[in-house]
């Protein structure tokens, strides 16, 4: 087949899976990994599992159920807790997809998608500044050969847990009991809890100001919100996807996972001990880091107080862009999406579906300042371009000091500085950040890493169509 040159202006939601847009409703989800052991069998297999898989039009019929319960328990017409629901997605490595796509002519046209995500960033060799430490990765995600993932979703762990049993016997065969695929690991991951259940472990809260995409999101709605991403942005062969693939791909999406471990005693210690050499408190500084206050509220709205009415209030950018005073020109969420800095508004567009993994922080952790628990981020981002995506937010945007460009005669060297979140220092740059100090002085802060990336992969999670056009071996 051809790259996909006839693009399709609309989405079909009964083809794209949920999780992509517009997103797996979540209290628990579990990652697991496999590896395709018999390539006809498996094909077989797929085929029965296709009917399970959430669609976006299933996830929005979640959605909708959800609200209607919410609204029942408000009326006192129904009982408080959660409405039991699950969801199921998969997606497939470069090399699960060797196994099923034999034409090299309708192999993706993916970058650092084809060699994985080790070999692209212990290296760099995809546009460079890749500085994971592979004596960081778990060797689960080193030594094993990852074919593919399904994502479970639930509103608890055994909802979750029961779907993924189901979903695992649809790969042994009726009669012989064989399998198709080999267990590979599965990876928990969870909602905080209580006011928690909205952040991450380090309590800034998450998914805010995702991309809202043109013919399936509402239109933003002040003059300064980003504008609405054209769909091809995210969902491969949609309207103005840059780097179209084979006509089998369309409405699929390339899945980024990334298991990344958070110090969280560790980061509290370092800004209690760091924000007063600047004239800051401590929650002044972390709002700087971020970009943003713990409740969410934009810091170039609130710079030195918290203000959380303002938490949902995604209509501002980062104009004047000659100066950091409203918000540090290296603050993650200024570093990830830089709005008025580049002209460029699109290209870089991701979908972020992470969720926390592991316990919260202990009395005994916050005693000695020290982490001893595994917690963090099980980090999930969908693009229909990774290098366009995930791969420039990272290496060329969070881990360069340079970045945003031209602002080093306003901070001076190195420049803006690293992202303070999820950059990482294994490079020959300093590990700073410039941002303006409590007399509004440009100052650079000595950073901590306090993220460690512990493994991951780069996946294609195909559409419906595409899925039944692997599973008839075409």
């Amino acid at each position: 087949m051809v790259s996909g040159e006839n693009q399709k202006p609309g989405v079909n939601k009964d083809n794209v899976q949920g999780n992509i847009w517009p997103g797996l409703p979540k209290e628990y989800e579990l990652f697991y990994f496999f590896k395709i052991t018999h390539e006809a069998r498996f094909r077989s297999h797929l085929k029965t599992l296709i009917p399970h898989i959430t669609t976006a039009n299933n996830a929005l019929q979640a959605r909708d159920q959800i609200r209607q319960y919410k609204a029942a328990v408000s009326e006192g017409d129904a009982h408080p807790g959660a409405i039991q629901l699950a969801g199921v997605n998969i997606a497939f490595s470069a090399k699960g997809l060797t196994k099923l796509v034999k034409d090299e002519n309708d192999r993706l046209k993916a970058g650092p998608f084809l060699g994985g995500m080790l070999a692209d960033l212990q290296g760099g060799v995809a546009g460079g500044e890749g500085r994971d430490n592979p004596d960081d990765w778990e060797r689960r995600f080193k030594d094993y050969d990852i074919d593919g993932i399904i994502l479970v979703t639930g509103d608890s762990e055994k909802t979750a847990g029961a779907k993924l049993r189901h979903m695992k016997s649809h790969f042994i065969g009726f009669f012989d009991f064989t399998s198709s695929i080999e267990d590979l690991f599965t990876i928990h991951g969870y909602k905080r809890p209580g006011p928690e259940s909205n952040k991450e472990h380090f309590g800034y809260r998450e998914h805010i100001s995702q991309p809202q995409l043109v013919g399936l999101d509402p239109p933003p709605k002040g003059d300064k919100e980003p504008p609405p991403v054209p769909p091809g942005y995210i969902i491969t062969n949609s309207d103005q996807d840059p780097s179209p693939q084979p006509d089998w791909a369309t409405e699929g999406s390339f899945l980024v996972f990334r298991k990344l471990q958070q110090l969280v005693p560790e980061y509290n210690k370092w800004l209690n001990e760091t924000a007063p050499k600047h004239n800051l408190t401590a929650d002044q500084l972390s709002a700087r880091l971020m970009g943003r206050w713990k409740s969410g509220a934009p810091l170039c709205l609130a710079l030195w107080e918290d203000n959380p009415t303002l938490a949902e209030n995604n209509n501002f950018d980062f104009k004047p862009t000659d100066t950091q005073k409203h918000c540090p020109f290296a603050a993650h969420i200024r570093k990830a999406r830089p709005r008025g800095d580049l002209a460029d508004k699109f290209s870089s567009a991701i979908i972020r579906r992470g969720i926390p993994y592991g316990p919260e922080v202990t009395k005994e952790e916050q005693d000695q300042q020290a982490t001893k628990e595994d917690r963090g981020m099980l980090f999930v981002c969908y693009q229909s371009n990774i290098s366009n995506g995930f791969r420039r937010i990272q290496g060329q945007w969070c881990n360069k000091n340079t970045f945003p460009s031209g602002k080093k005669r306003i901070t001076g060297d190195p420049g803006p500085g690293a992202d303070p979140i999820c950059g990482q220092p294994n490079g020959p740059d300093p590990f700073v950040m410039g941002l303006c100090d409590g007399e509004n002085q440009n100052v650079h802060v000595d950073l901590q890493c306090s993220v460690i990336p512990r493994g991951g992969e780069y996946f294609f999670s195909p559409s419906i169509a595409a899925l039944r056009h692997l599973s008839n071996g075409q």
